[in-house]
């Protein structure tokens, strides 16, 4: 589990209860017009500039886009391939067929399998790195999706404002209706920021630095056994992996 994110969702929380406790936060900034206009103008845009499965992958994966953690399996994967290569030197490339199926999102046991099958490293070098260049490409495309909706969204904030003002216009004889329609339509405007700089902005964030770590965490497996297909001892293979620690 990613710390980082709980600890900023939990003081999101605590922000916005201090808030609206003391005073900070308004009930005013409650409004449909402009949860309407941003996040309903927002996701039709959306619909129209984004594939459809990457609209459905950015929702259905979102929590394991946020709270998932390559970091511990980084760590682990050094002494899961010293060991491996310590099988493989004592009975030789079938004890592939042991590694860990879950290590990596199977991603160990996939490499294993198709260093098994081929049995050429080029080849399966070449392979695998197709695979990991797919998967960075793909959550690359999910990360767009909410660069995307964070540049929308203040743009339909300023959109939801300028309707609510042409609605105080309408009321302008009214002055007692002046303030809360003024209000209101301001309202779109936090809104549209709000969701940009506290909601967007970071999940795109932390897909990106994921992609980072799934990259090398998978850079590091694709090494061991390339290694190993090669016949390396363990120290070697342990070296070549700890340079991806550094």
């Amino acid at each position: 589990m990613d710390f980082a994110t709980v600890i900023g969702l939990v003081a999101l929380v605590a922000l916005i209860v201090v808030g609206v406790q003391t005073g900070q936060l308004e009930s005013s900034l409650v409004n449909m017009h402009a949860v309407f206009v941003v996040l309903g103008g927002g996701s039709v845009a959306m619909l129209i500039n984004t594939p459809f499965k990457y609209l459905v992958k950015a929702v259905t994966e979102l929590r394991a886009l946020m709270f998932a953690d390559e970091t511990a399996e980084i760590q682990r994967t050094v002494p899961i391939m010293v060991g491996l290569a310590e099988q493989c030197r004592s009975v030789g490339l079938s004890a592939l067929r042991e590694a860990d199926p879950k290590h990596a999102n199977g991603f160990l046991a996939r490499v294993s399998a198709a260093a098994l099958e081929y049995n050429d490293s080029n080849f399966v070098k070449h392979v695998i790195e197709l695979e990991i260049n797919q998967g960075a490409d793909e959550l690359n495309e999910i990360a767009n999706v909410y660069r995307t909706f964070a540049i929308l969204s203040p743009m339909f904030g300023l959109l939801g404002t300028l309707i609510g003002i042409i609605g105080v216009l309408k009321q302008v004889s009214d002055p007692d209706a002046v303030g809360p329609a003024m209000a209101t339509a301001i309202t779109s405007a936090f809104y549209g920021i709000l969701f940009s700089n506290m909601v967007c902005t970071p999940i795109s964030g932390k897909i990106r630095s994921r992609m980072v770590a799934q990259i090398k965490l998978k850079a590091m497996i694709l090494e061991g056994v390339l290694e190993i297909m090669k016949g390396s001892i363990p120290m070697v293979v342990e070296r070549r992996l700890q340079s991806y620690l550094g």
